[in-house]
């Protein structure tokens, strides 16, 4: 294999544009969010979107899995013979399900 030494100088290029892109984004970046020195050089920079994304994950899991009013009142109306869904939108409601998991069930 013969490597073209004009492809050589395009790569060492890109290299370099790589590396000031990441030099220019930590300095840019060095107002915003939280940040933390790790080990020789790496730095980690959290913005202030993720403390809101961990607030709100936060309140997601204080959600209960089950609505009991739903259940309560579906569950009367299985008892006393009332509760007839329709078929169609059953099968419906099964099939958008397995599509929106790509299939898996």
């Amino acid at each position: 294999m013969k490597i073209d030494p004009s492809l050589q100088s395009i790569t060492n290029a890109q290299s370099d544009a790589v590396q000031n892109s990441k030099t220019s984004r930590v300095q840019d970046s060095a107002s915003e969010g939280q940040s933390t020195q790790l080990g020789g050089s790496d730095t980690v920079q959290f913005s202030s979107k993720f403390a809101e994304v961990q607030q709100l994950t936060s309140q997601l899991q204080q959600l209960p899995d089950v609505r009991s009013e739903r259940v309560a009142m579906l569950k009367e109306k299985v008892q006393q013979g009332t509760y007839n869904p329709d078929p169609v939108a059953v099968a419906g409601a099964i099939m958008n399900s397995a599509v929106s998991q790509g299939g898996k069930t």
